[in-house]
């Protein structure tokens, strides 16, 4: 008991990291919609408020503001999706006979022995890895049709569900958990400021840099940053790759100059702007995101803060 009292706080924190992190875990391993329905429901629900506005009832309103975000979601993943296409092609019509040249040289350069790599790959692409590639569609289906449903049900009987948390819990309990529940809410918003920021940022310097297609490939390289760390990686290497191939070693300079330029600025003001809404010093928001995503995935960037804030609180308790 005496050891308890003097080190309190350091076996508060390490039962609280047990906890965030086994129910991270969880999350990721049975429930991985878990994501898919927090975007969904943030998202839907200031359409789902409009039309209760409007007198609507709310389980109409609830239907209408899914079917309006899947729409919009389906247009911009098939406006995408077509215009990757095309930009593919183009780039494949346009300069295959120096893709070939490059190909060869390195071929000759490097002794490589194409037949081989080939029966390699091929061997590599067999019916079980064909098989996984299904089970994770058809997960991957099955989530998004659940994160509808328990969005849907959010939405209708959110007050409900507010009660019976505030029925089973205590009320300090209960108070304290809907208030990180809203400094997740400000976490999203911040978020999603930012990938518009780098967006922007990504399609001006495309443009000054007069790289064809800078708004497309800046609305994917927006899209992309959702994901952590490697978001606009993905389009900035195959740009820089392809450009090395043709080349153009000046405008490479460039595009790393600008790839680390946004990479900084979006880094310097998640750190600032999550450290003010959360009241966290900008280096524990920097690594508890880090270490979050790291650790669990995707799922780290909501596990990551949650923990920093609550471990502040037993920090600062008396």
């Amino acid at each position: 008991m005496k050891l308890y009292n003097t080190y309190s706080k350091v076996i508060n924190l390490v039962i609280l990291f047990i906890i965030v992190s086994a129910i991270a875990i969880l999350i990721n391993k049975y429930f991985k919609p878990f994501f898919i329905i927090i975007i969904f429901t943030l998202l839907t629900q200031p359409i789902c408020r409009a039309f209760n506005k409007m007198n609507i009832s709310r389980r109409i309103s609830a239907v209408l503001s899914i079917f309006i975000f899947n729409g919009i979601l389906f247009i911009i993943i098939f406006y995408f999706g077509n215009r990757i296409i095309n930009f593919i092609h183009m780039i494949y019509n346009h300069n295959i006979q120096d893709f070939l040249e490059i190909f060869n040289s390195i071929k000759s350069f490097l002794n490589l022995d194409i037949d081989k790599i080939i029966r390699s790959l091929s061997g590599f692409f067999d019916s079980k890895f064909i098989m996984q590639g299904a089970i994770l569609t058809g997960d991957g289906i099955v989530s998004y049709f659940l994160a509808n449903i328990i969005s849907y049900f959010i939405l209708v009987d959110k007050n409900e569900i507010i009660n019976f948390f505030m029925k089973l819990f205590p009320k300090e309990f209960t108070k304290g958990f809907f208030k990180k529940l809203l400094n997740l809410k400000e976490v999203f918003k911040i978020e999603v400021r930012l990938i518009l920021l780098s967006g922007i940022i990504v399609t001006l310097g495309f443009r000054v840099l007069q790289i064809d297609n800078s708004l497309f490939l800046g609305s994917i390289s927006a899209i992309l940053d959702i994901l952590p760390f490697v978001g606009t990686t993905i389009v900035f290497i195959p740009i820089i790759i392809y450009n090395i191939v043709m080349k153009r070693y000046l405008l490479v300079f460039g595009l790393v100059l600008l790839y680390c330029l946004e990479k900084i600025i979006r880094e310097i003001l998640e750190a600032k702007f999550l450290s003010s809404r959360l009241e966290i010093h900008p280096l524990v928001v920097i690594l508890s995101i880090y270490i979050g995503v790291n650790m669990f995935g995707l799922i780290g960037i909501i596990a990551g803060p949650i923990y920093s804030i609550i471990a502040k609180d037993v920090i600062y308790s008396s």
